[in-house]
């Protein structure tokens, strides 16, 4: 009996080395028989890989070094293959990895902006932004000038004062070399002006040194007087209620001459005179809202002239300016 067991106990043996030998991983099953009636079914265990990983790799990483030990497996009894090798991976100290380095912070500065231009584009080789085409604006008519103040009808019709001043000398060759070149003086009020017909009334002075035997040196011949006249203006509106108006006119007036500033008066010319005046002339006129100023050229034949005893009239002929304002 003791002999059966250990006959048994070989095959039992050499069964299993026969299992091992054989190609295949585990699950195989070897079934031995052996004589007598009791049948064994041994089943062997697959292989085993054993993978001891006690710290993992540094930031999941599987590429990263580990330290593995791998143990030789003993020759299978009763051949010279070598089982495969049992992997054994023990990570016992692992590589401390360095701590993260923080990116440094960068100041949110915007660079300035930069014009490309004609210029830059042909030095740098920059591009030029292309300009789109804007139409052409639509075509607006401008406003009708208009005359300013037309809530009353002065305005309507065109009013304004001046006053003014320029020069005159006598047109007489005797009297004239008696005085000198006069200045004269105006203050006068204007209707119409907007209107082809218009009309004016002035005062008018004048100042002229005189020198006649029986007189003293510094002695002056002055003048003053009114006179009235119509006027033919063209008058011609442009932008901004501007006027621009050529006029004549025409009119009459009195004036009263006398000598000044002398005690003795024993020579040809009398103390004084009055006259009739007729001025005739023409100029130009402009006005922009209240502003009106012209200018213009007066001749002025004189009647009833007695003031030079020898006979001789006071015609004479001037030029003047004056600026005022217009209603």
């Amino acid at each position: 009996m003791k002999t059966v067991s250990l006959m048994i106990a070989g095959l039992l043996g050499f069964g299993l080395a026969t299992a091992r030998a054989e190609t295949g991983n585990g699950g195989t099953t070897v079934e031995v028989t052996p004589p007598g009636s009791d049948d064994v079914n041994v089943k062997t265990p697959p292989k085993t890989d054993v993978n001891v990983n006690v710290n993992p790799p540094p930031n999941g990483n599987p590429n990263a070094p580990e330290n593995k030990a791998v143990s030789p497996s003993p020759p299978i009894p009763g051949t010279t293959e070598t089982p495969p090798a049992a992997n054994v991976n023990v990570d016992v100290n692992p590589t401390t990895p360095p701590p993260p380095v923080p990116t440094p912070m960068r100041p949110n500065v915007m660079p300035p902006a930069r014009t490309i231009d004609a210029n830059t584009a042909a030095m740098y080789g920059g591009v030029t932004e292309s300009y789109a085409p804007v139409g052409p604006r639509p075509f607006v008519a401008p406003p009708k000038s208009e005359f300013p103040l037309k809530h009353s009808w002065v305005s309507f019709i065109g009013a304004g004062v001046l006053v003014g001043g320029g020069f005159e000398d006598f047109t007489n060759s005797n009297l004239r070399s008696m005085t000198g070149t006069g200045g004269n003086w105006t203050a006068r009020v204007l209707a119409g002006t907007r209107r082809f017909v218009g009309l004016e009334a002035a005062y008018v002075g004048s100042a002229r040194s005189i020198d006649a035997l029986g007189l003293q040196s510094n002695a002056v011949l002055l003048s003053n007087g009114v006179e009235g006249a119509a006027r033919l203006n063209v008058p011609v509106v442009l932008r901004r209620a501007q006027l621009l108006e050529p006029f004549g006119f025409v009119g009459l007036g009195w004036s009263r001459y006398q000598v000044t500033n002398t005690n003795i008066n024993t020579s040809d010319v009398a103390h004084d005179d009055d006259v009739m005046a007729l001025p005739v002339g023409g100029g130009l006129e402009y006005a922009i809202g209240r502003f009106m100023a012209d200018a213009r050229f007066t001749y002025r034949a004189t009647y009833y002239n007695d003031l030079m005893r020898t006979g001789g009239n006071l015609n004479s002929w001037g030029f003047g300016t004056q600026v005022g304002f217009s209603f």
